[in-house]
């Protein structure tokens, strides 16, 4: 017994200094501010940023669980949308290692536009913070998204996560469903199967919610501009919070509707043989090499011939 109660006095005393432990991480590498090269004139980035809730406040925002910039490039004729995955392990504000998803609860969305753009290359200012139930709310504003699924992913959403009136035809096994706002947050959220294109887990994730951007842009090819308008409407009006002015909203608003038709064209963040995963006080993440990542980024961004710099 006498044992026992100096093994749990031990322990106690040793809590502290646990708590206080910095788990050794392999250098992150990010680029000073003045070395990230100036926007080319005609492209511009607008990040959208998903909280992981249904219901955010902004005076008590949590964690980030869906993260895309949407990249329209005027003088390519180009619209790009750039996933990156939430567990990916980068330099904090603070310049101490952490998760992409952990930023906004700690630093706000102002030290996640900072993080990216350092870990990156880019410099990216304009930002729209919404929640689930915006996002599903804008799905069904624009009539509901069209998508392929595959038979894993028909028998999780069917067996665990949506209603039989959730889509058309109701669910029932591979093949093309529209979905309704609701349905598609789920569809975008599921991480237990692996995706179309055979990504698993969150990187499989991060594919359906460009799957879900690139239909919601399909489903405006063809409509008028008094519609596009009111789609406008709902959009800001299911908005948790934003930098971009009247002005900036109505701007993007008639450049993307120019390019309505326009393929979305899909990249992903990390790219395969950069990362692996990595146990980081207990929870999985992926720890990626950088660098190779911002080269593949500019490549895919900046592959016209069209671009000028200013």
């Amino acid at each position: 017994m006498k044992r026992c109660l100096i093994l749990v006095l031990c322990i106690f005393l040793l809590l502290p200094s646990l708590a206080g432990a910095q788990q050794v991480v392999p250098q992150i590498d990010v680029l000073d501010p003045s070395d990230i090269p100036p926007t080319p004139k005609g492209m511009h980035h607008y990040l959208l940023i998903c909280m992981d809730s249904w219901a955010s406040r902004l005076s008590r925002l949590g964690y980030s669980d869906g993260m895309v910039l949407v990249t329209v490039d005027e003088s390519a004729g180009r619209i790009i949308a750039t996933s990156f995955i939430r567990d990916m392990l980068v330099l904090h504000p603070d310049d101490k290692p952490g998760r992409l998803t952990y930023i906004v609860k700690e630093f706000g969305v102002q030290g996640l536009l900072d993080t990216i753009n350092r870990h990156f290359g880019l410099k990216v200012e304009k930002y729209i913070l919404m929640d689930w139930s915006q996002v599903s709310s804008i799905v069904d504003a624009v009539g509901g998204v069209n998508l392929t699924v595959t038979d894993g992913e028909a028998g999780y959403l069917k067996r665990y996560a949506i209603s039989p009136s959730s889509t058309r035809p109701a669910m029932a096994g591979a093949g093309d469903y529209l979905f309704t706002g609701h349905a598609a947050v789920i569809y975008m959220r599921t991480r237990r199967v692996p995706a179309l294109n055979g990504d698993p887990h969150d990187i499989g994730r991060t594919f359906r919610t460009r799957l879900v951007l690139s239909s919601i842009a399909e489903s405006l090819k063809d409509v008028s501009y008094e519609k596009a308008q009111k789609i406008l409407e709902s959009v800001t009006g299911n908005i948790l919070d934003t930098n971009l002015s009247t002005a900036d909203m109505l701007d993007a608003f008639n450049m993307v509707f120019s390019m309505r038709g326009t393929p979305v064209e899909m990249f992903r963040l990390p790219v395969d043989g950069t990362f692996h995963s990595f146990d980081y006080f207990g929870g999985a993440s992926q720890l990626m090499e950088f660098a190779p990542n911002r080269e593949a980024l500019r490549d895919f961004l900046f592959s016209s011939d069209f671009i000028v710099t200013e």
